[in-house]
């Protein structure tokens, strides 16, 4: 005998999309299925029927973003003060203890920054353990062979550069390696904080081989980006690559607006950092000034290739869409990423 409660139901041309979002994310006992020409939200728990069914009206009517709502459980089992000192309801007890495996919910302010495994974004750790890596590297002066040697601009010939006289030694990882050198510790943590925002979502959701692609793509184009904007500066650290990462998260948002494990608002803020820095203003701020052809090179890098990846299909990576369930269907797993 089925269990499942009708929560809502919807007509077959209604998108579902961001309701198979929200209950995958929140790991919720619902379930979406196609019944008489229907499509069926059911619930396996009695307590979440009229809560849900009122927040899915409130979204079908436009009021609510799901994106932007979070499930919150407590146990409804937990003793009050008054509970405690009133030892003559033990019925009321009783009943409280009869609802225990039935977890209540409510509403609260979303969380920013999902909580993915760590299995699912090695690639972003390494680049982390990178950064401090570089770091560590260049305190101790060992970073000599990571970066590419600058050279007076006046004397600058591309077949006849410094960079030139690194590639006829066979030092071809001198392309990437400028990534891992970070001037402070504190420039290590920006970037590092960077990749774990935004990196582990575009990893986790992609897959680790695409991310390892922009991640190759983009770190020699921004390297050599800011090389040929200004030879004569000795340049490192993974700004390049963050941005490349900010690049490609505002084409997937673009293309696929219902994604927001990465903040709207914190690609812009990336971008008026970016344009802050092109002014100069920073430089006075900053020893050493910031490398402005790397931000630029890298963000370019980052469009195109996310350009080329939601062209390709890859944008439905970013996002989940509502298919129907048999009359035994679990409810939706968020495993299917």
């Amino acid at each position: 005998m089925s269990n499942w409660i009708t929560v809502c139901e919807f007509p077959l041309s209604k998108d579902l999309t961001a309701v198979a979002d929200f209950i995958r994310r929140h790991q919720l006992p619902l379930r979406i299925t196609e019944e008489n020409n229907r499509q069926c939200v059911a619930s396996l728990a009695p307590q979440l029927v009229d809560p849900m069914k009122q927040l899915l009206l409130r979204w079908q009517q436009g009021d609510v973003d799901l994106s932007q709502v979070q499930v919150h459980t407590y146990d409804e089992n937990a003793p009050t003060p008054a509970q405690e000192s009133n030892s003559g309801e033990q019925g009321s007890e009783e009943a409280a203890a009869t609802g225990q495996n039935a977890e209540a919910r409510s509403i609260v302010p979303p969380s920013v920054i999902p909580q993915w495994s760590l299995r699912e974004t090695p690639l972003s750790l390494i680049l982390i353990a990178l950064c401090f890596i570089g770091w560590f590297m260049l305190r101790q002066g060992l970073a000599e062979p990571l970066v590419i040697f600058p050279q007076r601009p006046s004397d600058f010939d591309a077949s006849q550069s410094s960079l030139a006289w690194h590639l006829v030694r066979g030092e071809f990882w001198r392309l990437w390696t400028p990534a891992m050198v970070h001037f402070s510790l504190p420039h290590a943590l920006f970037n590092s904080l960077g990749i774990w925002i935004v990196g582990r979502s575009l990893e986790a959701r992609a897959g680790t081989w695409w991310f390892a692609l922009l991640v190759l793509i983009s770190a020699p184009v921004s390297n050599l980006a800011q090389y040929y904007w200004a030879p004569q500066n000795l340049f490192g650290g993974m700004s390049g690559v963050v941005y490349a990462l900010f690049g490609a998260a505002f084409v997937i948002q673009r293309w696929q607006p219902a994604w927001r494990d990465v903040p709207p608002s914190l690609v812009w803020l990336a971008l008026v950092w970016l344009l802050v820095c092109m002014l100069g203003v920073v430089d006075y701020f900053i020893p050493g000034g910031i490398a402005n052809a790397a931000h630029i090179g890298g963000f370019a890098a980052g469009l195109i290739l996310a350009l080329v990846f939601c062209a390709a299909g890859g944008a439905r990576r970013y996002f989940s869409a509502a298919r129907p369930c048999s009359e035994d269907a679990a409810p939706v797993s968020h495993k299917e990423f």
